[in-house]
């Protein structure tokens, strides 16, 4: 994995045209989520606590952009507010996913699951990014499912978003606009 790179360009519109995803594509993401598995591996293994990873949700085709650079960094200002004496360690990287950032958190990995869901529902941005835990012993990412929760809801409409995804319901470059759109307002409002 790629450190992580800073760029503090202003929004701007990203255009995606539709593609379908190449074997080397296909070839890069599956090989990320080895290495994404090794790292989370190392990190329960060096410290022996719950790993929650943030990343932003971006719909499109690059997922390293201004947008899901700026995502990340307004979450994780939240997440440092809420975790900050539990943060033992933080490692971000730019990844065929998007940008990435790695925490060691000290606490029990269903209640982190809860605050991270917290901040999904109720930070405005919340709704772009994916907080997902790993407990030291389990294998998969603790599910808003087994929480009891709802999954995730649509960028665009009040379905699942796996389902919207897998159907493919909605146009890429209509769930891009809308993000764009949305943290155009954010960062209005912040002014």
């Amino acid at each position: 994995m790629e450190k992580q790179r800073t760029n503090e360009n202003a929004v701007m519109p990203v255009v995606q045209h539709a593609k379908r995803m190449t074997k080397e594509k296909y070839e890069e993401i599956q090989n990320y989520r080895v290495r994404k598995c090794q790292t989370i591996e190392e990190l329960h293994r060096l410290h022996e606590k719950p790993v929650m990873t943030l990343r932003a949700n971006y719909p499109g085709e690059d997922k390293n952009n201004e947008i899901t650079r700026l995502v990340n960094r307004e979450i994780a200002k939240t997440f440092d507010e809420i975790f900050h004496t539990k943060i033992l360690a933080v490692e971000n990287f730019d990844t065929p996913e998007g940008p990435t950032a790695f925490y060691v958190v000290k606490g029990d990995a269903r209640t982190l699951k809860e605050n991270a869901i917290y901040i999904e529902q109720n930070h405005e941005l919340g709704r772009f990014v994916d907080i997902d835990v790993y407990d030291i012993d389990e294998e998969y990412a603790v599910t808003r499912v087994e929480l009891a929760y709802e999954p995730r809801k649509c960028f665009l409409c009040d379905e699942p978003a796996k389902d919207c995804s897998r159907n493919k319901t909605h146009k890429t470059q209509d769930l891009v606009d809308y993000m764009i759109e949305q943290v155009r307002d954010y960062l209005e409002k912040r002014k």
